[in-house]
């Protein structure tokens, strides 16, 4: 009798977390209508409502880890973005493709190196970069004539939220990255202006190398935290920046004369500051034709620019890091070390708050700060079985398997030729996001999406998981994902959800769908 009542205890427990995660979805199926409604609430749009994300709801205190919930599988190898990194890649290929066929080369000896070699070791990567170029571009213009005024409206949105420029550091780390010297308040400065007249100077509050006196790295973060909120960050998160996230070498517009010898770190960039704001949530969920990230990208690139002048001011270097246009290291897993959310099928960081919507930016600093610890709520587990991404996904770039080796980390691998080849296959703003758009944890914050949130993110059994993701496919379904092609590559310019009424040029603009012209 001893022996077998505990074995009764664990399975009745195991049977009450089953059940009780069971009922939670279940429950949340039978309030879906009131919680449609409660999603179209303004009041939901986290992000939105206030600078300072007064409705953040999740506690990232429990579900704190030692380690990031990436695995690390191998010798890490710093990226290339010369040949791994689409845009730098795609950039080069474009000046090298037209000079090669311009001399009758074909193949991979149309390109200098690196980009030889790397096509030589992978064909297929030049074979869908060439289609892009080739096919699906030409198409693209010829469509964007017949269909484009459609998304007029969306063009000029994501235009005028991109209105601000993306610029970039006027040079290598170490000149960029340093405060001028100038006299702050009378203190004296290595180099500066000393005080005019008769008027006494002050004690100085900074050491010999300008820097303010920091009391404490906890206060300090907490300063930091504050002050991003401030200048319009949704989320903020701190880490020690992991070395082989930051490229092997430089990209464009970053000040580098030489971009083909490695990027030698700067002993500098200590910390990594992380911000991040939300795209607008209607347009978000009316990808590929309506969304932009121009907007949140914009909002980020001026908190992290003025972040990065906060920190100078006070004497510390600091260097900013927007996507995706203007970058020195990959952005996704260090704002995974910094707290902020875990990776998802997609590639894309998933996080409590705003789900997968979500841009961020990084600062690079040596300023001393308390960092946070990474977060593990559920993603790995709820990933393996949703796969909604991968079956929302037109280009089949999102996996179905499992994940694979990828510079010495275990992670679901992206194709992003195919991604980027969708993009150009498309109408509306440029990019796609419909992976953003569709993922169960993209939901504004209303009573439902916290719900379902806290159930996923403590069910152990995964249960919960399967319930919610096919709920979700069953009463939310998206269009057909051949739908998404524009008219020329067999689909019809489908959006995942219904845009808003703000951009539908048609109510707005005089024209005729579909023709090109007037009326």
């Amino acid at each position: 009798m001893s022996d077998s009542k505990p074995a009764f205890n664990v399975d009745r427990r195991k049977f009450l977390k089953v059940g009780g995660a069971t009922g939670a979805a279940v429950g949340g199926l039978g309030m879906g209508l009131f919680g449609y409604a409660a999603g179209k609430d303004p009041n939901s749009y986290l992000g939105w409502q206030t600078y300072e994300g007064v409705n953040q709801f999740f506690n990232r205190k429990r579900y704190e880890v030692d380690k990031p919930t990436y695995i690390s599988s191998g010798t890490p190898r710093r990226v290339d973005p010369r040949v791994d990194q689409i845009f730098e890649r795609r950039g080069r290929f474009m000046m090298q493709y037209m000079r090669g066929r311009q001399q009758g080369l074909s193949g991979p000896d149309m390109f200098e190196e690196p980009l030889r070699s790397y096509y030589r070791e992978n064909p297929e990567v030049l074979e869908l970069d060439i289609l892009n170029v080739e096919e699906i571009q030409p198409k693209q213009r010829v469509d964007s004539r017949i269909y484009g005024q459609q998304f007029l409206l969306a063009e000029a949105w994501a235009n005028a939220m991109g209105a601000v420029g993306p610029r970039g550091p006027q040079g290598p780390p170490a000149e960029n990255d340093f405060p001028r010297q100038r006299r702050m308040m009378g203190s004296r400065m290595p180099g500066g202006d000393q005080p005019q007249g008769d008027m006494p100077t002050p004690p100085t509050v900074r050491n010999e190398s300008g820097q303010v006196d920091l009391k404490d790295p906890v206060q300090t973060a907490r300063l930091i935290k504050k002050i991003a909120h401030e200048l319009g960050s949704t989320l903020v998160g701190i880490t020690k920046l992991n070395p082989d996230w930051v490229y092997g070498y430089p990209i464009r517009g970053r000040g580098f004369e030489n971009l083909d010898e490695p990027l030698e770190i700067p002993e500098h960039w200590e910390y990594a500051i992380v911000v991040g704001t939300p795209m607008s949530w209607d347009p978000m969920y009316a990808n590929p034709t309506y969304g932009t990230s121009s907007d949140a990208y914009s909002r980020s690139r001026i908190v992290a620019a003025r972040l990065e002048a906060f920190i100078k001011t006070l004497g510390f270097p600091a260097r900013t890091h927007v996507p995706g246009t203007s970058y020195d290291l990959m952005v996704p897993p260090i704002a995974i070390d910094a707290g902020l959310g875990e990776q998802g099928r997609h590639s894309v960081m998933i996080t409590p708050e705003l789900g997968s919507n979500i841009r961020p930016a990084v600062i690079t600093t040596n300023i001393p700060m308390a960092v946070d610890k990474p977060i593990d709520f559920g993603v790995q587990d709820f990933c393996k079985h949703c796969k909604v991404c991968a079956e929302n996904c037109p280009s089949g770039a999102i996996p179905m398997g499992d994940k694979v080796e990828i510079n010495g980390y275990l992670r679901y691998e992206l194709n992003q030729e195919k991604c980027q080849n969708f993009w150009n296959s498309c109408l509306g703003s440029m990019g796609c996001r419909i992976c953003i758009a569709c993922c169960p944890y993209t939901r504004k914050a209303n009573w439902l999406h916290r719900t379902a949130l806290n159930v996923t993110a403590n069910d152990p059994t995964n249960i919960s998981d399967k319930v919610l993701t096919s709920l979700q496919k069953s009463f939310y379904p998206g269009p057909d994902p051949l739908e998404y092609f524009m008219p020329s590559m067999g689909g019809s310019n489908a959006s995942y959800r219904e845009p808003p009424w703000w951009l539908k040029a048609e109510d707005f603009i005089h024209f005729t769908p579909g023709t090109g012209v007037g009326p």
